[in-house]
């Protein structure tokens, strides 16, 4: 029970730093050029998380719809 616990939040302490870095990144109008490298490197270096590009680019995603509510952004592009 109480490893159920302690791992449904530390899911949610990673989500939050993810989104917290990704929302940084995009800015506050969500149109600032970043690149899923630029996340993990962020990440890495704030919180010493290591993550994937394609998970970068889903969280560069999501910060950017969060931004632009109404309009359609362009997906994060994962080399």
């Amino acid at each position: 029970m109480f490893e159920k616990r302690r791992a449904r939040r530390e899911t949610q302490i990673r989500h939050r730093r993810l989104m917290e870095a990704a929302l940084d990144l995009v800015g506050l109008t969500g149109t600032a050029p970043a690149a899923p490298a630029d996340l993990t490197a962020l990440v890495f270096g704030r919180h010493c998380m290591e993550i994937g590009e394609e998970e970068a680019a889903r969280y560069l995603d999501a910060a950017r719809v969060q931004r632009l509510p109404g309009e359609e952004p362009e997906p994060a592009a994962v080399n």
